[in-house]
């Protein structure tokens, strides 16, 4: 295995666990730790596109899946030049799951010009979300007809009791 291969964890522990990363999930190498048997591997999270953390792991308990495509090695090499690539150390549990009935929270000017405010109550669209953000679809409470579909940052909405 090399830097940039994408691999998936076989056997996870403890303290991967606790970092919310287990048996089954892919990820990227980034680094081999010097005179070890061990790699820095970012893994993708499948709840939340965009979201990753990374964590030592034994070669041992990785499978190579496949090779980065060319045309983005580019890219990759830029992000394992960016120091902050190492600050995310583990995965956020999932917030929400699609069908959750969801309150907004907070009023935002991007809500706001779609005719959302805080306190109407929406249903969650997908079973993921993009860099937090889920879809949300908020309806009417005196017809339930849909008012919008916009994506809202998790932060900004609660379940519904």
């Amino acid at each position: 295995m090399k830097v940039s291969d994408f691999v998936e964890l076989v056997r996870d522990n403890e303290e991967l666990r606790s970092k919310n990363i287990y048996a089954g999930q892919h990820g990227v190498l980034l680094a081999r730790i010097d005179l070890s048997d061990e790699w820095f591997v970012r893994f993708l999270d499948d709840n939340n596109y965009g979201a990753y953390a990374v964590a030592k792991v034994k070669a041992k308990d990785l499978i190579f899946s496949s090779e980065y495509p060319d045309e983005w090695l580019p890219e990759f090499m830029e992000q394992l030049n960016d120091p902050e690539i190492y600050s995310h150390t583990e995965l956020k549990p999932a917030k929400f799951k699609e069908h959750d009935w969801v309150v907004l929270t907070k009023d935002k000017p991007e809500y706001e010009k779609k005719g959302v405010r805080k306190g109407m109550v929406g249903c969650v669209m997908c079973e993921y979300a993009i860099r937090y953000k889920w879809n949300v679809i908020f309806c009417d409470e005196n017809s339930w007809h849909d008012i919008a579909e916009i994506c809202v940052h998790e932060d900004d909405l609660e379940i519904v009791e």
